[in-house]
């Protein structure tokens, strides 16, 4: 019997029972394998072979100090704290600026989209005006205008030139138009005329006492021949009529509520 005194800490002194008890097993194994006949040990029951694996790993635990306990202690890794270095996404706010007309040919300013309606003022080109809206239909331009009682009147868009932010405009209904009075029939005031080799040459001048008028019609023996501007005051033609033949001539002022003429003159070569 052995006897150990502990004079060591609980962590040590359970080592070296271990190793004590290892030698011990390895002295008494060898000694019965010496007094065996013919040297050799006999075989170990099933028992035995387990102890002798346990203290073989025993041993080799204390050599590497696998009895020794390990704690380790894990934690969890933060998360990801990288700062973005993409910017909040801009807002790109649109540009605006006025939209403006530009007159590029004497027109004139109406009360509404069209010729049914009463001239305002005559703008000369070079004119620019602010665009209040639009009438695409009959492409007129809705303008400020400092000659209207309104405020503002029409402009054809054929003879103007629109920048700025014109597509920003809105589209405007146009007024309801009044029915105009029918114009005054003009007045012939003179005429001038000249038979040759079987033509007449002849000039004919009117007085225009309309100031709604649409335009003026010219007609030879009850058919128009020509059509003209409004204010139109003048016409002259060469024909071809033989000595002895006449011709009559009217003209003829219209708009949109109807038409009257003046009283006719026949010429006879």
């Amino acid at each position: 019997m052995f006897l150990f005194r502990q004079e060591c800490g609980d962590t040590i002194c359970k080592m070296r029972s271990k190793r004590l008890s290892l030698a011990f097993l390895t002295l008494f194994f060898t000694a019965l394998a010496c007094g065996l006949p013919g040297g050799e040990p006999p075989p170990l029951s099933v028992d035995d072979q387990a102890s002798t694996i346990i203290a073989a790993t025993l041993q080799a635990g204390n050599e590497t100090g696998a009895d020794v306990p390990i704690t380790a202690t894990t934690s969890e890794a933060p998360p990801p704290t990288g700062t973005s270095t993409r910017g909040p996404t801009p807002t790109i706010a649109p540009t605006f600026s006025t939209p403006l007309l530009t007159v590029l040919e004497q027109t004139n300013c109406r009360t509404g989209p069209g010729q049914d309606y009463e001239v305002v003022f005559t703008y000369l080109p070079k004119a620019k005006l602010v665009i209040l809206g639009r009438y695409e239909t009959e492409n007129y331009w809705l303008v400020k205008s400092e000659f209207s009682p309104t405020g503002s009147c029409w402009l054809w868009g054929e003879f103007v030139e629109v920048t700025g932010s014109y597509w920003a405009v809105p589209s405007v209904t146009p007024p309801a138009t009044s029915t105009p009075p029918p114009p005054q029939a003009p007045s012939i005031q003179n005429w001038e005329f000249s038979c040759s080799l079987g033509q007449m040459t002849i000039t004919i001048d009117w007085a225009d006492r309309s100031n709604n008028e649409t335009g003026y019609r010219v007609l030879r023996d009850g058919n128009p021949i020509i059509e003209m501007p409004p204010n139109s005051t003048a016409f002259s033609e060469t024909i071809a009529l033989q000595s002895g033949e006449s011709v009559e001539y009217i003209i003829q002022v219209f708009n949109s509520t109807g038409e009257l003429n003046s009283l006719p003159i026949k010429l006879t070569c």
